[in-house]
């Protein structure tokens, strides 16, 4: 763990973030807002600091704006609370001067919870370098993409998506990186078609169905036809698909074979978000792909409360305040694209 020149810790280091000038600016926030006198020296580094690099400046002014928002206030109040369980956040080493109409949480635990909104808050670029690297097709938050594939079938990519093909040497095969793809396959009895998620293979020779990959598994969806969906894991049995069923692929099992709705699991290809009675955190999954940018949940307990709706994926940002006013909660809007629901 760091430490200024006042021997103060480096509070911000269980929220590093992928651009270090982040954590550059939160550390000089933490300098400069201690509630201490700033002395000529420190003053002059820092100003050294914000003319070092072009992208300093505009970082230093995201941070100011995150501070200022009473979001963060509340945010605080959960890192406070964190730290008197496990000990993350050490308030007690580090109390200073309130700033005025600040309680007194600590500058601290303030710099830790705008370190915890940026670590969430800031857009995660779809694909990352990795997926720009490994991705053949890839889609941004709200575009769907239409293609036909080397051998004549057809996918469809859904907003926020990304996908490898492999169709060398008499291969048909899909990678689905993130998000999800649509596939209508032609039939060819001697090749089969496979499309692989995190944890799972499906092989197909003619038909047509829907591959969903996210932090949790793989979700497998058969519009028509009949698949089989091979866990990575040989000791897990493969499961076997009819028109209507859906499975879903975890590290470490393939759950029960079930029916879908088909407006739920499907609609986006006609441009629509559906849902019944579905918990908030899982309809807001259901919105994301389609959303510019990025959602903060502040009040857990919403999550769980059930929401339905039909919207429009050209609509994301009404849906969200839609459900989440319907759920008891309230949203507010940062810069930058940023939900915070509270």
């Amino acid at each position: 763990m760091s430490e200024d020149k006042a021997g103060n810790h480096d509070v911000c280091e269980e929220y590093r973030h992928a651009d270090p000038v982040v954590d550059q600016a939160l550390e000089w926030f933490a300098r400069l807002n201690a509630g201490e006198t700033v002395d000529p020296e420190t003053r002059l580094a820092f100003e050294g600091w914000l003319s070092a690099g072009p992208d300093h400046r505009m970082v230093w002014e995201q941070v100011a704006d995150v501070w200022a928002a009473p979001e963060t206030l509340l945010a605080s109040q959960q890192v406070a609370a964190q730290a008197q369980a496990d000990n993350v956040v050490r308030l007690d080493a580090h109390e200073r001067r309130p700033a005025p109409g600040r309680p007194r949480f600590g500058v601290y635990a303030m710099v830790a919870a705008a370190a915890l909104v940026l670590a969430i808050a800031t857009p995660q670029v779809l694909p990352s370098l990795l997926l720009r690297w490994q991705a053949d097709y890839r889609t941004d938050a709200g575009k769907t993409q239409e293609l036909v594939l080397p051998d004549g079938s057809q996918m469809v990519l859904n907003g926020q998506s990304a996908v490898a093909l492999d169709f060398a040497d008499g291969r048909r095969g899909v990678r689905v990186l993130a998000g999800e793809a649509w596939f209508d396959v032609v039939h060819d009895e001697r090749h089969p078609f496979h499309v692989a998620g995190k944890f799972s293979d499906v092989q197909v020779r003619g038909t047509a169905f829907a591959v969903r990959v996210d932090g949790d598994g793989d979700t497998i969806v058969l519009e028509r036809g009949r698949v089989d969906a091979i866990h990575d894991r040989g000791d897990i049995a493969p499961v076997h698909l009819s028109a209507g069923e859906m499975v879903r692929a975890s590290d470490a099992a393939m759950s029960a074979v079930a029916p879908f709705d088909s407006e739920e699991m499907l609609g986006w290809l006609e441009g629509r978000i559906v849902f019944s009675a579905r918990p908030l955190g899982e309809a807001l999954d259901a919105i994301k792909p389609y959303l510019n940018g990025t959602v903060v949940v502040l009040n857990r307990d919403l999550l769980d409360v059930a929401v339905s709706g039909h919207y429009r994926t050209d609509s994301a940002g009404t849906a969200i305040a839609s459900i989440v006013s319907a759920a008891g909660g309230k949203i507010t809007r940062l810069p930058g694209g940023i939900i915070i629901i509270r």
